[in-house]
């Protein structure tokens, strides 16, 4: 897919991602092309005061049907230790959802905010690179794939909803279809969690090139040979230019250092609820296979297959994540300080400065202060599943319920 194409694509999804999002209310700004940013809704005391009081009756809907998006999940009937526990960890879902929505609710403005800080800082980058085309090709298959994921997900997690208990009085049916609709905006809020990762990184990875470019273009000024010699006025002037962009990509990676922390801290309930979310579904649909397999019933496919799909979304966050922390230092690892060093007293103080405001500026991206996303926290992940199931079935074996004993006398 050639650069043009895949800028066309990525801007067509991005515009259908954001009309998505208005019209599953998470935003409620509007797009100025001309501008390329997103503006305010017109707001009078009145229509802010119906604003917050529509939020609140959205919350206590969304916080009433939670419950009923999970039932599916779990049994009627609690026969084990291991039932309770598996409850215990869907009620924990059901709060943190609760209290991811009503963070969302509160930090519209601030996250519309971080969104102008990202199209500002993408058109300052296509001037200083002189790019054009910013989106690469994996943007696209990156973004695809994400969707394909959350449809999976989706679809296995809704069709339930529509069977006919849910549907008995008019009360029931419009508390499915809040449940829906509010749990729809809930996965488009998730899916930006991994979106503004891929972009930081994808805009790190521009700067980056753009650097080394740059430096390329600097090897003339220390050849010793006759035909690219130069004059100590064109290297002097060349190298105070070189300065001056290298002052400007400086300023750039500090301005993506701040928006990429300022994404984080927005959201970052969010991607908390994000990664508790698929850890818990994966081990609920691996305990509701167990079950099966235990109860001689018919083995569910459908439970392993929705299992990978929720691995695969803790996988891109992370994938995205450590992406884009590696891009961010590139840098350090460039012969920037050995480059035409001594040659320019301006030049040298430009790459001194921006050395160190790498190693000041270092990116982390840390989630409430407990865990780094990175590939490392992968594997973390899987042992942690491997150590819940464990615990799953001992509490299965151990119960005390009447059932525990026929599932112990399988295992004898």
């Amino acid at each position: 897919m050639t650069g043009k194409r895949a800028e066309s694509w990525s801007r067509l999804l991005l515009l259908w991602l954001y009309r998505c999002a208005r019209g599953l209310l998470v935003l409620s700004s509007s797009l100025d092309r001309d501008k390329l940013q997103l503006k305010a809704p017109k707001q009078g005391s009145r229509n802010r005061f119906l604003h917050i009081l529509w939020r609140c009756i959205v919350v206590m809907i969304y916080a009433g049907v939670w419950p009923m998006l999970t039932s599916a999940v779990i049994g009627k009937r609690l026969e084990s230790y291991a039932d309770v526990f598996a409850l215990a960890q869907s009620m924990s879902v059901s709060i943190l959802a609760v209290i991811s929505f009503v963070i969302q609710a509160r930090a519209e403005n601030q996250f519309r905010e971080v969104l102008n800080r990202y199209l500002a800082l993408y058109q300052r980058i296509c001037l200083t690179t002189r790019l054009r085309h910013l989106f690469p090709t994996k943007f696209v298959v990156f973004f695809l794939l994400k969707l394909f994921f959350t449809l999976c997900g989706c679809f296995h997690e809704v069709i339930p909803l529509f069977e006919t208990p849910h549907f008995g009085d008019i009360s029931q049916k419009v508390a499915t279809g809040f449940g829906i609709y509010m749990w729809l905006g809930t996965l488009c809020v998730l899916d930006a969690c991994f979106l503004g990762f891929l972009v930081s990184g994808i805009l790190y990875e521009h700067m980056a090139t753009n650097i080394i470019a740059m430096l390329k273009r600097m090897e003339p000024i220390e050849s010793q040979d006759e035909r690219y010699r130069m004059t100590k006025y064109r290297r002097m002037r060349l190298l105070c230019d070189f300065a001056d962009e290298l002052d400007e990509c400086a300023a750039i990676y500090s301005e993506l250092y701040q928006v990429t922390n300022s994404f984080r801290r927005s959201l970052q309930w969010q991607i908390l609820f994000y990664i508790y979310l698929n850890f818990i579904n994966i081990c609920l649909m691996l305990y509701q296979y167990i079950l099966h397999f235990l109860n001689d019933d018919e083995v569910l496919l459908v439970s392993i297959a929705m299992a990978f799909v929720k691995f695969a979304n803790l996988v891109l966050l992370n994938m995205c994540a450590d992406y884009t922390v590696r891009q961010s230092e590139v840098p350090k690892k460039l012969p920037l300080d050995i480059v035409c060093s001594d040659l320019d007293e301006r030049w040298d103080k430009s790459v001194e400065t921006f050395l160190g405001q790498l190693q000041t500026q270092r990116l982390e991206i840390k989630v409430l202060g407990f865990f780094h996303l990175n590939n490392e926290f992968i594997l973390l992940i899987l042992s942690a599943i491997i150590s819940y199931l464990f615990i799953l079935i001992q509490f299965g074996i151990t119960g005390g319920f009447e059932a525990s004993e026929d599932i112990k006398n399988r295992f004898d």
